[in-house]
């Protein structure tokens, strides 16, 4: 059985031939065009959601307003909530409640014990400031270089 062996080309590959350029769109014009069409839509969906207003029943709306009012009610009660928990971390912690952030009660006792952990425990020593400096405001002991010794005598003529 012999194979018949395997054609390969032996030209390239003709390039699929280049459509000829079409007109350049103009692309303001398309804007406008859309812009229009938007403003269109933008008009008519208004109306559409006032002829849909005005044929709600009085019950519709009533339920409407009620739903609105049991929201902002509880978002209030929700707010007085994490106050009062807020106070309640604020006093076992020690971290003041404007410090405090969360909307459960375990994520704020959660953020004070991690405020409480910054905050440092020891009292700072009395009259410690700062960095201590033994030397800080003494004259400097022995001779003077000629350099030093002229700025210290015209630092000490320019004080006087």
């Amino acid at each position: 059985m012999s194979e018949a062996p395997a054609e390969q080309p032996t030209a390239p590959a003709e390039a699929a031939p280049q459509e000829a350029p079409a007109q350049e769109v103009d692309w303001k014009a398309e804007a406008r065009k859309w812009e229009d069409r938007a403003k269109k839509n933008s008009d008519a969906a208004q109306r559409l959601a006032e002829i849909e207003e005005a044929s709600k029943t009085a019950e519709q709306k009533a339920a409407e307003r009620l739903a609105e009012l049991e929201q902002k009610v509880n978002e209030y009660e929700t707010r007085e909530q994490v106050t009062k928990w807020k106070a309640e971390v604020a006093e076992a912690t020690g971290v003041p409640v404007d410090a405090l952030r969360g909307d459960t009660l375990e994520d704020i006792q959660a953020h004070g014990e991690q405020l409480k952990a910054l905050i440092p425990t020891e009292e700072p020593k009395k009259g410690a400031i700062g960095p201590y400096v033994p030397a800080e405001g003494t004259a400097p002991r022995g001779e003077l270089g000629s350099n030093a010794e002229k700025f210290a005598a015209a630092v000490e003529a320019h004080l006087t």
